[in-house]
């Protein structure tokens, strides 16, 4: 099935789907484009797809974080703990979200469309999120365009360790922050 050569705006449509938290599946998409391209020319062409299509879509997904914060704020605000939990989530999210922000694009599958969301209700500064989603984007979109392009026959089986190792990192990432949170209460 050729979807990325004969319909570059299909592809272009999943990467801009993707970080508005739309799961469509589009690293599976890429590295499929990235495995039908044929020439280098192609190739390129379809990183330049894939590229703005993402960049668009996390775009698209700050704004609509930052539009709804005051419906949000309205809503969940209401009571003085919580607004003790979202201001202190601000304040994490304004010192360490650079660091979300740019490996939730390439490393961390799918935490990307959450992060983009939580940055624009976070009142995260634009201009740091579009330079790191950008450049996040683009490392993402050339792993994983080259990972189809080079291993053109067994990208199926590249494709489930990808999977693989995000969970893996994920659940050694939960765990050590379980041990860590279990050390400050030693009662427990």
């Amino acid at each position: 099935m050729d979807i990325s050569l004969n319909s570059p705006l299909f592809l272009m449509f999943i990467a801009f789907a993707s970080p508005l938290g739309v799961p469509l599946g589009a690293t599976f998409f890429i590295i499929s484009a990235g495995s039908q391209s044929g020439t280098v020319t192609d190739y390129f062409f379809i990183i330049a797809m894939i590229f703005s299509g993402l960049v668009m879509g996390d775009i698209i997904a700050y704004t609509l974080g930052s539009y709804f914060k005051k419906i949000f704020t309205e809503k969940l605000c209401k009571y003085e703990s919580i607004i003790e939990k979202c201001e202190s989530s601000k304040d994490i999210v304004n010192k360490y979200g650079g660091w979300g922000v740019f490996f939730s694009r390439f490393l961390f599958l799918g935490f990307g469309a959450p992060v983009n969301y939580i940055s624009g209700f976070s009142k995260f500064s634009f201009r740091k999120f579009f330079i790191l989603a950008a450049s996040g984007e683009f490392l993402y979109a050339v792993i994983y365009t080259s990972i189809g392009f080079i291993f053109r026959d067994s990208w199926v089986f590249l494709l489930d360790t990808i999977v693989d190792f995000s969970v893996t990192i994920l659940l050694f990432l939960s765990a050590m922050l379980a041990i860590y949170r279990l050390k400050q209460y030693p009662n427990l």
